[in-house]
């Protein structure tokens, strides 16, 4: 994809995954601080694919945080969840940056930002200023960085996009430089039979192997090959730390080599929002649910459609007789590099009683040809083609539950996942249909944890989409959040105070809305999410003497609960 500056070309020897098609230009750094990283861009996680640089803030909010290039302020954003606060700059280049997690932004962006929100009455934005409102140049301060919306802890989520696809790119193509000679740590390797004929070692189960290193060689460890009949694939655990960083980054670029011909290969150079989900598919996604351990995969699935993947040729067919050598090449983007190698040994067709598949299974074709609507009494699913990212066979069943609006159904496992969403509707108990705007379905995990999906009545049915799959239910949710005061308490003073606190809390379909009061008359009521935290930073807006407070806070199902409370400045 890259053509990058001598530096780059020289990277592009060394790391020969590189697509060397598009110039980059050089950036400058958005924080005046050493960058050290806690995620590097393209890391493939359950659900997600990483789409920037996590830069580490010294274990601190309040970092001052740079435009990178000149531009002008496409787009600002304010979320409890995500990216939480987060700033988009475009810049003249074809590129767009974007800052995320951030504590604030900065003067006459700040102020801009809580006019709007005012206006609103909602602390949640999306807002596109016009161009000419915010213009900045390289190295102007815009924002401090912080631990906002789904953050885990303080550090800059730092993005490159191109402006008019949206799609993100990997930073370090302009020109961020960070010491690294640490190779890629492979943890282990995982081999597959296909289909009803393959074996390994006799059976056919995947098989998951331990490996021994010696400086970035790897092998497996206590033998140096497999047995194997059919058709197999493969998959690799490993991970990156760059330079003198413990975290457990995503490598660069994954190459497998069968008999020294490159047979599957994905980069992290590049990819489409619409894509993420497509990991779940590269992703051994059975193996992390049961062990929280992740494996790439080589065999690309049908309707799997993710870009970085360049290569999707991860399989071999192995007869009696066959030696395949097998070498997986793990780079990090600096060209450091660590490898395993191991051979298949074809062996005779081994004779294996294999499981039959039961009444209650439906076979699912992902082309939407076979069982993409499937009644079983009162519930039903219907899915797109694609929906799934291969044909699979999807175990069902239902039993009762005395706590429950309907049966309790289900339909696969979590160990199984979607690329889209899907229809699920559910028939109440006639018992229970006085109660219908205040039912909900919920989705039961394979832990019995309960979430809501929400639900809307059509046809007499509960009805929702979703993409998980394991066990569903209707309940019911007439229980009102909870609300309390955490820093003061009603006929406080609160002159020495920075903000009024609140922990609020709904067990069941969540928190939808919030709103606080000051003498009847609204004021912006800051919600941290992650930390069940709505907070009134104290300004102007309180005037001297006794204010009463109040706060609304509503659930997905309307159950609203307020708070009064009287307090003196």
């Amino acid at each position: 994809m890259k053509n990058r500056t001598f530096l780059f070309l020289l990277l592009a020897l060394s790391v020969l995954g590189l697509r060397a098609q598009e110039k980059f230009p050089q950036y400058g750094s958005p924080l005046d601080i050493p960058i050290y990283l806690s995620a590097t861009f393209g890391e493939i996680r359950p659900n997600h694919i990483h789409a920037g640089l996590d830069i580490k803030t010294q274990g601190a909010e309040g970092k001052k945080v740079y435009a990178v290039a000149d531009g002008y302020v496409s787009r600002i954003g304010v979320s409890p969840y995500g990216y939480g606060n987060v700033l988009y700059i475009t810049h003249y280049d074809g590129f767009t940056s974007v800052y995320a997690h951030l504590q604030r932004f900065s003067g006459e962006i700040a102020k801009y930002v809580k006019e709007f929100q005012y206006r609103q009455k909602k602390f949640p934005a999306q807002i596109y200023p016009d161009k000419d409102k915010f213009l900045v140049k390289k190295g102007d301060l815009i924002a401090y960085s912080g631990n906002s919306g789904g953050s885990g802890g303080p550090h800059l989520h730092f993005e490159i996009r191109h402006t008019v696809s949206e799609k993100p790119v990997n930073p370090m193509y302009f020109g961020y430089k960070i010491d690294d000679n640490v190779k890629p740590l492979i943890q282990g390797v995982s081999v597959y039979p296909l289909g009803d004929a393959s074996t390994l070692e006799g059976g056919i189960k995947p098989m998951y192997f331990d490996v021994t290193n010696e400086n970035g060689r790897y092998s497996l460890k206590d033998r140096n090959f497999v047995r194997a009949n059919g058709e197999i694939t493969f998959g690799i655990r490993t991970f990156d730390q760059v330079g003198t960083s413990t975290n457990k980054n995503g490598p660069y670029l994954y190459e497998l080599f069968l008999d020294d011909v490159l047979a599957f290969q994905l980069e992290a150079d590049s990819f489409s929002y619409s894509e993420p989900r497509y990991v779940n598919s590269l992703l051994d996604y059975r193996r992390y649910k049961q062990k929280k351990a992740s494996y790439v995969r080589t065999e690309t699935d049908p309707f799997n459609k993710l870009q970085m993947i360049e290569k999707k040729n991860g399989t071999v067919f192995v007869e009696e007789g066959d030696t395949v050598n097998v070498r997986f090449k793990i780079s990090d983007f600096v060209g450091n590099v660590s490898q395993i190698s191991f051979k298949l040994v074809g062996v005779a067709p081994a004779v294996v009683e294999r499981p039959e598949h039961r009444r209650s299974e439906y076979f699912v074709k992902a082309d939407g040809t076979l069982n993409s609507h499937i009644e079983i009494d009162d519930f039903s699913v219907s899915m797109e083609r694609g929906t799934l990212f291969r044909d699979e066979w999807i175990q069902t069943g239902q039993r009762d539950e005395k706590d429950c609006c309907s049966r309790i159904y289900r339909f696969g496992t979590d160990e199984l996942t979607t690329f889209k969403n899907y229809t699920i509707s559910i028939r109440p108990d006639e018992r229970w249909t006085g109660y219908s705007k205040k039912m909900y379905i919920a989705y039961i995990d394979g832990k019995g944890n309960l979430s809501s999906l929400g639900g809307k009545m059509k046809n007499g049915r509960l009805e929702t989409e979703t993409r998980n799959l394991g066990e569903f239910t209707i309940k019911i949710d007439s229980i009102a959040p909870k609300v309390n005061a955490s820093n003061f308490k009603d006929g406080q003073s609160v002159s020495k105070l920075k903000s009024l606190r609140f922990k609020i809390s709904d067990d069941m379909t969540g928190i939808e809305t919030y709103d606080i009061y000051l003498d009847d008359v609204w004021v912006l009521g800051k919600y941290d999410a992650k930390n069940a935290l709505l907070y009134y930073e104290i300004d102007e807006k309180m005037k001297k003497g006794t204010n009463k407070v109040k706060v609304v806070v509503t659930d997905g199902m309307g159950n609203s609960k307020t708070l009064n409370l009287t307090v003196v400045r």
